[in-house]
């Protein structure tokens, strides 16, 4: 697992640096709304919480709920922890605009990045895809070729992020008040057809736990986006 945990730490090195660039590049000094910088020291905190708490929690009941024993992580159990936590201290705060599109190219590559680690751990990872007659299947080892779903999901994310930077100059006021909610659009939609090729028990009809947080995630960008267009008609 060593090498998962030297991409983990090229995944966070890389997002911070790919955010870092975003932001100076186009003067965001903080996410939109947040005021103090008292304040953003909060939120940050609380999304970096968010983010832990829900990778751990969501990471580790999928091993328990497909009979695996373990602590695990989930990048997507952390993105739902972090929009909890971000929802959370926005309504108590006052601050009613999107303030994720800050976050999101860092994000992309955090996610596109550790991605890589998982499919490179092969299958101890236990992210790995079911069996597949395609040409570009992988072996990881057991003599069985598998969908590599891991790389599928860093190949969509980054068309997403090239799409972004591209069109973010063009149409900033866009990105800026519904970008964030396109990005959990696309990112949820996404994992939801991936996890239909891996081994994961299903929890509610043929859906496994994960697939039910994208659920959760769709359902909550599309309201969002709704909201987010009635407020600026």
């Amino acid at each position: 697992m060593l090498i998962h945990y030297i991409f983990d730490l090229l995944a966070l090195l890389s997002g911070v640096l790919v955010s870092f660039w975003f932001r100076r590049k186009y003067g965001l000094v903080r996410p939109v709304g947040v005021t103090q910088e008292s304040q953003h020291h909060y939120y940050l905190l609380v999304l970096l919480f968010g983010l832990i708490g829900g990778s751990i929690l969501f990471g580790t009941l999928n091993l328990y709920l497909s009979g695996q024993a373990g602590v695990a992580k989930s990048m997507l159990g952390g993105v739902f922890g972090a929009i909890v936590g971000a929802e959370v201290f926005k309504y108590f705060a006052g601050i009613r605009q999107s303030t994720g599109l800050y976050f999101v190219p860092g994000l992309i590559v955090l996610i596109a990045v550790g991605r890589i680690g998982c499919f490179l751990s092969g299958l101890a990872d236990f992210t790995y895809g079911i069996e597949t007659s395609l040409p570009w299947g992988i072996d990881f080892g057991d003599g069985l070729k598998r969908h590599p779903v891991q790389l599928y999901e860093t190949c969509v994310m980054l068309v997403f992020l090239i799409v972004l930077l591209v069109s973010y100059p063009k149409y900033p006021v866009f990105w800026q008040t519904q970008g964030f909610y396109i990005f959990v659009l696309f990112y949820a939609g996404q994992r939801f057809i991936w996890e239909f090729l891996k081994p994961y028990s299903a929890v509610f009809g043929s859906f496994n736990l994960f697939q039910l947080l994208c659920l959760g995630l769709l359902g909550y960008a599309a309201m969002m986006l709704v909201i987010t267009r009635q407020n600026h008609d």
